[in-house]
């Protein structure tokens, strides 16, 4: 045998545990950002939220000199007040409508006795807004001179039947001065 040394001209073999943990990292972080694009993806579509749309009522209690009676127990909204807008989250115009009716309201709704209580019906109204706002082409102020503005209304609110409407208003009392 001679004095020379073998030379290898291959690299020396990691262990195989080595390989296996870092191909386990590998696979874990893979797996958490596929989760995470997934969960962000999920978040932004929101596809549990029902988007159809729906037929919308806004229900309000009017006083005498905005509405006509029928006769029969029925009413309507007449004029500036018979026309309202339905406004989304960002104000902007997801419908318009006009009244459709009302009920006169009889003496168990206390100090609402004999005023109507009429409907705005909008059709087409996309669902899944996370506010809607009602605006009345009649301007309504406080007692200070101060306008008020649309008021929030949520989405099971506009889904609501006349009757489960009224049974908000019985025995109402206004503020004393």
């Amino acid at each position: 045998m001679s004095n020379e040394d073998r030379i290898l001209l291959t690299k020396p073999l990691k262990p195989v545990a080595v390989l296996r943990s870092k191909r386990r990292i590998a696979v874990g972080v893979a797996s958490l950002a596929s989760l995470a694009i997934a969960g962000t993806a999920l978040f932004i579509w929101e596809p549990w939220v029902d988007r159809s749309p729906f037929t919308a009522r806004s229900y309000s209690p009017l006083d005498a000199d905005m509405f006509v009676d029928t006769g029969d127990g029925s009413c309507r909204a007449e004029g500036v007040a018979a026309r309202e807008k339905l406004l989304g989250e960002d104000k902007r115009v997801l419908a318009t409508g006009s009244s459709q009716g009302g009920e006169s309201l009889s003496s168990e709704y206390g100090d609402l006795a004999g005023h109507c209580f009429a409907y705005t019906e909008f059709t087409g109204v996309p669902a899944g807004e996370d506010a809607y706002f009602v605006v009345s082409g009649e301007r309504l102020y406080t007692a200070d001179g101060e306008e008020l503005g649309p008021v929030e209304t949520a989405e099971a609110s506009l889904r609501e039947s006349m009757s489960e409407a009224k049974k908000h208003w019985e025995n109402f009392q206004e503020p004393a001065d």
